[in-house]
């Protein structure tokens, strides 16, 4: 449009939203870093399930990024003692996974779902949707 001026200002840091990945494949880890990387997300990954409770109490994410098929313990368990814990529970979920369960990653409690082999396209989408959220529930 003729006359209008979009101005956008980026505060490295300070704007910066603190996502935790949980995912038994580092392949998939540095993809994801990658894919967010030069973005208002940084991303921390976690390769052990076991791990991820502990990491979210220390780190203080605002996202959590969870893989379903790990070893040991799945990301549906995972999610079930994400949402029960005290100080993370309230933490928005976001599952990625190969499996085709969108509803069920849904019922079972996540705020978001992205299918891989994902794109960055499609990743960033699922973050800038939950981070949306996040911003209006602050207000």
């Amino acid at each position: 449009a003729s006359g209008s001026l979009e101005v956008s200002l980026a505060f490295p840091a300070l704007g910066q939203l603190l996502v935790l990945a949980v995912d038994d494949n580092v392949g998939t880890l540095n993809l994801l870093q990658r894919y967010t990387a030069g973005t208002r997300y940084r991303l921390i990954g976690v390769q052990d399930p076991e791990q991820a409770i502990r990491v979210a109490e220390q780190a203080h994410p605002r996202i959590v990024v969870l893989d379903v098929m790990m070893p040991r313990l799945d990301g549906w368990e995972v999610l079930g003692r994400l949402l029960q814990h005290p100080t993370v529970g309230q933490l928005p979920v976001v599952v990625c996974t190969i499996l085709a369960q969108e509803e069920l990653a849904l019922a079972l409690g996540a705020s978001g779902f992205v299918r891989k082999p994902v794109t960055r396209q499609a990743f960033l989408a699922a973050l800038d949707q939950q981070a949306t959220r996040l911003e209006r529930e602050s207000r």
